[in-house]
């Protein structure tokens, strides 16, 4: 007898195909989550907390080098913050990290054992170098000791001992966590392998539930199906705004029914239609009717069609009166640009006369030359007018010159410039004082009284100075500053005079007196004064500063060479340094050679 194959009986053998194959999918799935979970476990438990805890501790390092430096370059009190965040570094975080990486490397192989242990000894000689910097600079005071202070900053320069160990450090740990991250990802790989076989499985597997599923939709389409899919779509269409474009074809049924009810509904829509397009073209005596009584659409419609008539005539009003008030306000606006132009134009020609002012008091290059064996003078503003001036006489046989960095630069600065200039020639060539240390005692009163007479508050107003007296007949050097060092080229050998530690026209007048120095200058000894504008300026490769260690560099350089040369190598390496970048201080280098 055969057997009669009912939809039903269709529909349940193609469910069960279904059933079949998804049991498979759910086995294999199952199985391959359990092999992912295991290596996912000795990831998780061994190598991903090896690399955290080795890239934790390459970023101590970091930061340790960082706060070191700030410690040995910036003059701090003992509990800055950044001292305080570096000592709980070394103390705190830093042991238990190590702890930790102990705890670790029970799991590690012998070779990664012993690149941790060499770690650990540059680690070691590392924060050496950093106990030697806190020694030298244990207190606010210490930095007042030339020696320690200088010694600390060469061995914080960029590119000094300091860096070249934390980079040994660095290389060992980028070693280990290469090799920490390759164990790690050969693991993964498996894992990967793993879920593409069960991709591959679960692709055929899923083509076959396709054909299945095929199969089973063409028996339900087949019979009452494909009447009301046909009605669902037109539906379907007009739930997103698009009217059918066939005829609905209707049937002696309920099917019959619902397609000339649908007929009345899309006929009544298409009128709507063209009354809401109606109203949107400015035709507000359009005429329409609503499908009933009960028709909201309709009757929402016919009210918005008198309500929008009467803003139409509220708006075209109100656009009357904002077109005639936006002619006058442009008109207003092109008043003020003008006279914003015109301003500007006055402002700028005021700051070139006053630069026109600002170069009369500089003395000429020929003057220098007559007064200064070998001398040059490269001096290059910031802006229009400078914050640096520099400043040559002589004074009964002897010549006396300065180089001078006042607060900031442009406007400001070239005030400060005055107030540095007639101080100068008050003390020196009206009171004939010569003596470096006395000259800035002196200036610094005259600046004192200047800057802070009569007002109830102190202002950060000043100027850094670098003040020689050069004796001709015995080639005698004096010297004091204020904040800027004498540079002596001798060979290959930079000799550096530290100056005070304080700005003319501080905020106190009491004090320790400026400290001079007496060099006696050699056959082919070369003095260099300048303010802090060249060693500031960002540049290079990596957009850092020049710093002072490559400016001594450079100056050992260029002392064989003529006086004018001097000063084209000097441009030439500032230029080149410089790049695109932008200028960021005034620049002033002053030089001579016995």
């Amino acid at each position: 007898m055969r057997i009669r194959m009912t939809i039903g009986r269709r529909i349940g053998m193609g469910f069960g195909l279904f059933i079949f194959f998804a049991l498979v999918v759910v086995l294999l799935t199952n199985r391959t989550i359990e092999n992912s979970r295991s290596i996912n476990t000795q990831i998780n438990n061994v190598y991903g907390p090896s690399v955290d805890a080795l890239v934790r501790l390459r970023n101590l390092v970091v930061n340790a080098r960082t706060l070191i430096k700030h410690w040995a370059l910036v003059e701090s009190i003992p509990d800055a913050p950044e001292k305080t965040a570096l000592v709980k570094l070394t103390e705190s975080d830093l042991p238990a990290l190590i702890d930790r990486i102990d705890t670790l490397q029970a799991w590690w192989d012998k070779d990664e054992v012993a690149s941790m242990s060499r770690a650990f000894h540059d680690m070691s000689v590392l924060f050496a170098m950093h106990d030697s910097v806190k020694h030298m600079l244990p207190s606010f005071e210490s930095y007042k000791d030339p020696v320690a202070y200088f010694n600390a900053r060469d061995l914080a320069e960029e590119g000094g001992a300091l860096d070249q160990q934390t980079e040994k450090v660095l290389a060992d740990l980028d070693v280990l966590l290469e090799e920490q991250g390759r164990k790690r990802e050969a693991l993964r790989d498996g894992m990967i392998r793993s879920f593409n076989s069960l991709k591959f499985f679960v692709f055929y597997l899923g083509m076959a539930l396709v054909v299945i599923g095929t199969i089973v939709a063409i028996l339900l389409v087949r019979g009452i199906v494909k009447p009301v899919r046909r009605l669902r779509a037109i539906l379907l269409q007009l739930g997103r705004g698009v009217f059918p474009r066939a005829r609905i074809v209707s049937s002696n049924d309920e099917i019959g029914d619902m397609s000339r009810a649908l007929t009345g509904l899309v006929e009544g829509l298409k009128r709507t239609t063209d009354f809401s397009h109606a109203l949107a073209a400015g035709d507000f005596k359009a005429e329409y009717q609503p499908l009933s009584n009960e028709d909201v659409l309709g009757h929402a419609l016919l009210m918005m069609r008198k309500e929008l008539g009467e803003r139409e005539r509220v708006l075209e009003e109100k656009v009357r009166e904002r077109t005639e008030e936006m002619v006058r306000q442009k008109d207003e606006v092109e008043r003020q640009s003008r006279k914003v132009v015109e301003l500007y134009k006055n402002v700028t020609d005021s700051i070139r006369y006053a630069k026109r002012l600002q170069e009369s008091i500089l003395p000429l290059d020929q003057r220098i030359s007559e007064l200064l064996p070998g001398s040059f003078v490269l001096y290059r503003p910031k802006d229009i007018v400078s914050g640096d001036f520099y400043w040559v006489e002589s004074v009964n046989g002897k010549t006396v010159f300065a180089a001078v960095d006042c607060t900031g630069h442009g406007v400001p600065g070239a005030f400060m410039s005055l107030v540095g200039h007639n101080g100068l020639n008050q003390v020196v060539k009206e009171r004939g004082s010569t003596t470096p240390g006395e000259v800035l005692d002196q200036l610094n009163r005259i600046a004192f009284e200047t800057l802070h007479k009569d007002r109830d508050q102190y202002v950060r107003d000043g100027m850094d100075m670098a003040l020689c007296t050069y004796h001709p007949d015995s080639r005698v050097l004096e010297f004091a500053g204020a904040n800027c060092p004498l540079y002596v080229v001798r060979g290959e050998e930079v000799l550096q005079f530290a100056p005070n530690k304080m700005p003319i026209g501080g905020f106190a007048l009491e004090g320790k007196p400026f400290k001079g120095h007496v060099v006696q200058l050699q056959k082919g000894d070369a003095a260099y004064v300048f303010s802090d504008g060249y060693a500031d300026q960002f540049g290079g490769p990596r957009g850092k500063k020049f710093l002072y260690r490559q400016f001594r560099e450079l100056l050992v350089k260029i002392t064989p060479e003529t006086a004018e040369r001097k000063k084209v190598m000097l441009t030439e390496a500032f230029n080149e340094w410089k790049g695109t970048h932008e200028q960021v201080d005034d620049i002033l280098v002053m030089g001579m050679q016995v």
